[in-house]
């Protein structure tokens, strides 16, 4: 046995035989536990990179059928896969699972590989109908004590239940449509095959067989009435991702009714190591915002809150504009020197005015940054925000806009590099790397030096740099614009 596996198989099963504090900590932990459990139970590498497989297809299993989902978070996932992984390989049931828990965290976030798969922890092939009913209750029984994660477009197996099933394929199989683009398909009854459509759990040419299950509204949840029924009307999703949605929707409270922006922080949703989840940001944002809005009046205004089935829900005002992320996307061209350095005094003073009112931003980035109608900027989200003094409560970076942690040598160290990283992005059209900088003046010339050098000192890791305030850049900035 070599040393890594040695290692590995030091790692206690269960979390209680350990003290875990830190989450890097807790993140080495639970990694080398699901490689070890991938190495007894997912010893096959599936076609599809990021899948483990229990054992290989056999020639007489079916290519199509009633799939099982089991869905877990981030935390409780090495537990239940040790529950259900004996059982499953004494049933000779195959069935698979991702090929690490960071592939875990990134299903269940939904941005990466869709939000359809959200919550898809472990997928399980019955063979026939009958057996998908029969180990659906199984698994059920075995899984009761878990947190369960909603799967999308899934039908769940009882109320709080972490099963969830739907018909499809379970191997790869494809029609063409008429523009010759391939899709994912099934054979229907009448032996031709259809789009296998994956917003659908029952296709409509086939009865549910898990109708016999117990009743699924014993609680009578589906009966409560909530704002989102009464009060407001949502219009379209702006964004739609494990942790929650965001929606533009009608606020009926007043007359005539006014556009709001609804944000969902969904509980479990993409639960991170340090336990974190959904809910807890979207709540973090309302409490944020709501002290902000007393010092700083151009964040958005919070208008309500409330809670639905456990998640939180914000509602707040419907900020027009678009944002500097979308304009640039859109744009043929960068912006001009003279445009960006207007946006770059804009957004210090917006970053020193966060300051000025206690809080760090600690989401800087274009995609948060709106140009209103008359061309000035306004701040959104601010679910990532935490006091002054308060240590970063906040495990999660976002690329090419965040200082690594190790080299924040003040509070305001991540808002004051993000600043930087977001002027050089308007500047160059591309993303900041501190492993292989390019100075700006090699991607555009026409950058005055004095900009350049304020842009890239604020790129800098340097603990012997004097820290300068957001509001001292901000006059810097201005002076530059004097010049030119």
């Amino acid at each position: 046995m070599d040393y890594q596996m040695e290692q590995i198989d030091r790692v206690p099963l269960n979390l209680s035989e350990t003290v875990l504090s830190k989450t890097d900590e807790k993140e080495n932990f639970f990694s080398l536990r699901w490689h070890r459990l991938c190495e007894r139970y997912l010893p096959v590498k599936a076609k599809e990179e990021i899948w483990r497989l229990s054992r290989e297809a056999k020639p007489h299993e079916p290519l199509q059928g009633w799939k099982l989902h089991i869905s877990a978070t981030l935390l409780e996932a090495c537990d239940l896969f040790e529950k259900i992984a004996p059982f499953l390989i004494s049933q000779d049931i195959q069935f698979k699972a991702p090929e690490s828990l960071n592939v875990l965290f990134k299903i269940n976030c939904g941005l990466q590989y869709g939000y359809w798969q959200v919550g898809k922890f472990i997928t399980v092939y019955p063979s026939t109908e009958k057996e998908a009913v029969k180990l659906a209750r199984e698994l059920h029984e075995l899984t009761s004590e878990f947190i369960s994660i909603a799967v999308p477009f899934d039908e769940r197996y009882l109320p709080n239940s972490s099963v969830f099933y739907r018909y499809g394929a379970f191997a790869q199989i494809e029609i063409k449509n008429e523009n010759g683009m391939s899709l994912p398909a099934v054979q229907h009854l009448s032996g031709h095959l259809v789009y296998d459509d994956r917003f659908r759990a029952v296709p409509e040419w086939l009865s549910d067989p898990f109708q016999d299950k117990p009743l699924k509204n014993e609680d009578n949840s589906e009966n409560v009435i909530t704002p989102l029924m009464t009060t407001y009307k949502v219009i379209r999703a702006i964004t739609q991702r494990g942790k929650g949605g965001t929606y533009i929707a009608l606020d009926l409270t007043i007359t005539p009714p006014r556009l709001c922006i609804v944000k969902e922080g969904r509980r479990h949703g993409e639960v991170y190591w340090n336990g974190q989840d959904g809910y807890y940001l979207v709540k973090n944002e309302f409490d944020v915002l709501n002290d902000l809005r007393k010092i700083y009046k151009d964040v958005p205004e919070v208008f309500s809150s409330f809670e639905v089935d456990g998640n939180f829900y914000l509602v707040m005002e419907y900020v027009v504009g678009k944002s500097l992320h979308d304009l640039m996307k859109t744009r043929r061209r960068r912006f001009s020197v003279k445009q960006v350095l207007f946006f770059a005094i804009e957004i210090a003073k917006i970053i020193a005015e966060i300051h000025q009112a206690g809080w760090i931003w600690n989401d800087c980035k274009p995609a948060n940054l709106l140009v209103s109608p008359n061309k000035s900027l306004r701040p959104i989200d601010f679910e990532n925000s935490y006091l002054i003094h308060q240590s970063a409560p906040f495990d999660w970076k976002t690329d090419g806009f965040s200082k690594s942690a190790e080299n924040q040598n003040s509070p305001y160290s991540n808002d004051l590099y993000a600043l930087g990283a977001v002027v050089y992005f308007l500047l160059t059209g591309k993303l900041y790397d501190p492993d292989t900088p390019i100075a700006i003046g090699n991607l555009r010339r026409s950058v005055p030096k004095p900009l350049q050098e304020i842009v890239e000192n604020l790129l800098i890791d340097s603990d012997s740099k004097r820290q300068q305030s957001a509001l001292e850049i901000s006059r810097e900035l201005e002076t530059v614009a004097d010049s030119i």
